[in-house]
């Protein structure tokens, strides 16, 4: 039986980052594929593979609440163009884990603020593959 790693660490240039529970969603960053065919004649076809490496980005969000620091936070990480370097670590009681590293982070959408008790800062970035 395997658990499901809920609650991971988030650092943010050598920063934890307290998030929304989970909110954090994130890809490895290995592109999309395509495949095609190939007519050899006959009707018959081979099947001709490919890598858009221009997709080879890792893409991650995660959720932060807004007060006054996490705020502040995503300001600096937005200002820092791709110079973030974020970092994951979670573990199951089961003692499975997941670390990941995404280089060269950065926020590239314009995020939205919305205050409030029961509201949340979405945060999403684009980096280098997962390593």
């Amino acid at each position: 039986m395997s658990i499901v790693i809920s609650s991971p660490a988030v650092i943010v240039n050598n920063e934890p980052v307290a998030i929304v529970p989970n909110s954090f969603e994130f890809d490895e960053g290995k592109g999309e594929q395509n495949m095609r065919a190939a007519s050899t004649g006959g009707g018959a076809v081979e099947q001709v593979y490919s890598e858009n490496v221009e997709t080879n980005f890792s893409e991650f969000k995660f959720e932060i609440y807004p007060d006054a620091r996490s705020i502040e936070l995503a300001r600096k990480w937005k200002s820092n163009r791709n110079q973030n370097v974020v970092q994951i670590a979670g573990k199951a009681p089961d003692g499975t884990s997941i670390e990941r590293t995404f280089q060269n982070a950065a926020i590239l959408a314009n995020y939205k603020i919305p205050l409030g008790s029961e509201t949340t800062i979405e945060l999403g970035f684009k980096s280098d593959a997962a390593v």
